[in-house]
C-alpha cells in the first residue's frame, strides 16, 4: 500500500490484466480509518487529437467513491491527474460521462466543476449554467458524453501570453502609424 501524504489517502494498486491488460486499479484508503473511500480503474490510451504531440491520455473508466461531498472524488481526480503525469500523459485526462449508474444525479457537473469539458461548447455552457444556478442534472438533462481535461496552464504562461499579444499589437500600430507618414 502506498501513501499519498497531501491527501492522507493510501492506495492500493492492481492490474486487471484478465478483463483488460493494460487496465489499472486503485484502490483508495483513508488513513487515519483504514477504510476503503474509492476506486479508480484507468488505463493509458493515444487519442489521436493533435498531429505531431504525444497523444497519449489516462482514460478513466471507473470512478467510484464511499461517500459524495466530502472531497473524496475531488482528490481521486487529482491524484489521476498525478498519476497520467507519472507515466507520459502529461496531466490530460478523458471520462466516459455516464449517468447509467446514478440517473438523478450524474457525474457530468462533478467533471464539469474539476475542469473537464466536452468536445461540445454549446453543452460546457449548458453545464456552466447548471452549476452557476447550483442544480443537479439528471439523464434526462445530458446523454452520455466524453469529457476531457487538459491540464491547467499556468498564470504565468497566461501572462505571457497575453504580455505578446500586446506587444503585438503595439508593434502593428507602429507599423500602421509609419506607413501612414
Amino acid at each position: 500500500m502506498k501513501i499519498d501524504s497531501e491527501s492522507k489517502f493510501a492506495y492500493k494498486y492492481t492490474v486487471n490484466k484478465i478483463m483488460h491488460p493494460a487496465q489499472n486499479i486503485f484502490d483508495i484508503y483513508d488513513i487515519n480509518t483504514s477504510k476503503k473511500v474509492g476506486t479508480l480503474v484507468c488505463h493509458k490510451t493515444e487519442l489521436p487529437l493533435r498531429p505531431n504531440c504525444n497523444n497519449s491520455v489516462l482514460a478513466i473508466d471507473f470512478l467510484e467513491v464511499s461517500s459524495k461531498n466530502k472531497g473524496i472524488g475531488t482528490k481521486i481526480l487529482k491524484f489521476a491527474e498525478e498519476y497520467s503525469k507519472h507515466i507520459g500523459c502529461n496531466g490530460f485526462l478523458i471520462v466516459k460521462a455516464d449517468g447509467s449508474f446514478t440517473p438523478q444525479r450524474i457525474p457530468h457537473i462533478f467533471y464539469r466543476k474539476f475542469g473537464f469539458s466536452t468536445f461540445d461548447k454549446r453543452t460546457d455552457i449548458k453545464l456552466d449554467k447548471f452549476i452557476k444556478e447550483n442544480r443537479s442534472a439528471t439523464k434526462k438533462d445530458f446523454p452520455c458524453l466524453i469529457m476531457h481535461y487538459p491540464p491547467k496552464t499556468p498564470k504565468s504562461t497566461k501572462f505571457i501570453k497575453k504580455i505578446v499579444k500586446i506587444i503585438e499589437r503595439i508593434k502593428q500600430s507602429f507599423s500602421m502609424t509609419a506607413c501612414k507618414l
